[in-house]
């Protein structure tokens, strides 16, 4: 039973990863539509401050999300059992 619980826990936060941060992502299309950008690895190439200043934003989103859902994870995890 405990390793059904850990296989569910791993899908559940697998989605939530994947799903989170495509979702941050869209929201930062989204805020910079219409302007040139292109985003290269963790580096955004683009002449306008506006899209710099975004990127950082969302990037910094991203990692609190990411940061989030590891604790997140350790908690529950300790919990199982």
């Amino acid at each position: 039973m405990t390793a059904v619980t850990f296989i569910l826990i791993a899908v559940v936060f697998f989605v939530l990863g994947m799903g989170g941060i495509m979702y941050i992502d869209h929201q930062f299309a989204l805020a910079v539509d219409g302007r040139n950008y292109a985003v290269k690895g963790r580096k955004v190439e683009t002449d306008d401050p506006y899209v710099r200043k975004q990127f950082r934003k969302f990037f910094a989103f991203r990692v609190a999300y990411s940061v989030f859902l590891l604790v997140l994870l350790l908690v529950v995890v300790s919990h199982v059992g």
